[in-house]
């Protein structure tokens, strides 16, 4: 084959061979217009992904070569769309509707829509500040808030106000931005949403991370009783082992006071309190399964 392609697989232009080939043409005898169509498929001779060629080409599609030498050029358009510098993230962790702005926007820069890309980029941000109850005042005064409440870093926090400056000229002033400044937009959107939503879950109950939530040092609490334990007293401690580390003296703290909440309202009946002073606890039976994850 004589052209090369780019592979969304490879992240590059590589040599393709032609699995099938297909032509059309026609003309317009009055016009002088003549046109072709070729609709392939084609597969990567180094990954082996296949994806699909779409040539277009006519006869007033010209490019001047020198003065008396021209060249007739064609259009190609591979399927499924692709992003050629950047990668998307995975949309899975995402919460709504964070999620579904986020597939329309990469599907909107696919498909070269920059203007729609850089105005899906600010919705984002708008979606964030949403879901993080950052509701008051102007985009500005939001992402500035963003900081403040400690969600993000003061560099980070400047790189939003890059993408709001990049998706107010193209919403409010119809400016399309440049394909390269919207590669490194969505490297910093990458970059925000994992850090907030997607590196603790996947890392979750793989290694261990700093427990500053209730829920998380309840989970952690249940799974290290073992059937060994029943009838047998412990500081809290003993149940906690090396995992105390993770925990701050202050957080910690206040988890025994929720945990002894929930230990005289009948809430937790695997635990009995022996001595609060002393953070000593009787386990009275096995923790529910149920409990032990919330992923």
């Amino acid at each position: 084959m004589k052209n090369k392609y780019f592979c969304k697989s490879c992240k590059g232009v590589r040599n393709h061979e032609i699995i099938f080939d297909h032509k059309v043409s026609g003309e317009e005898e009055d016009y002088d217009y003549q046109w072709i169509k070729k609709y392939r498929v084609i597969q990567c001779l180094g990954c082996e992904n296949i994806s699909f060629l779409y040539i277009f080409g006519d006869n007033q599609m010209i490019r001047h070569i020198s003065k008396d030498e021209i060249d007739y050029y064609e259009e190609d358009t591979i399927y499924p769309y692709f992003i050629e510098k950047g990668n998307e993230i995975s949309a899975y962790h995402l919460p709504s509707p964070i999620k579904e702005i986020y597939v329309e926007t990469i599907s909107a820069f696919k498909a070269d829509a920059l203007i729609l890309t850089a105005g899906g980029f600010r919705a984002i941000i708008e979606a964030l500040c949403n879901f993080l109850k950052i509701k008051k005042g102007n985009l500005e005064e939001r992402i500035n808030l963003l900081h403040n409440k400690g969600h993000l870093t003061l560099s980070e926090s400047k790189r939003l106000h890059s993408i709001r400056f990049l998706g107010n000229d193209a919403l409010h002033e119809i400016e399309k931005p440049k394909k390269a400044q919207l590669e490194i937009l969505l490297e910093i959107i990458n970059h925000l949403l994992s850090n907030l939503f997607i590196n603790d879950k996947i890392i979750k109950g793989q290694i261990e991370t700093v427990i500053d939530d209730y829920k998380d040092f309840k989970n952690l609490l249940q799974r290290k009783i073992t059937k060994e334990m029943l009838k047998k007293d412990f500081l809290i401690d003993d149940f906690l082992g090396k995992s105390r580390r993770l925990i701050t003296k202050e957080n910690l703290k206040k988890f025994l006071v929720e945990l002894n909440n929930e230990i005289n309202n009948k809430e937790i009946v695997f635990l009995e309190i022996v001595d609060v002073e002393k953070e000593i606890y009787k386990v009275i039976g096995e923790p529910e399964l149920s409990f032990f994850w919330d992923l």
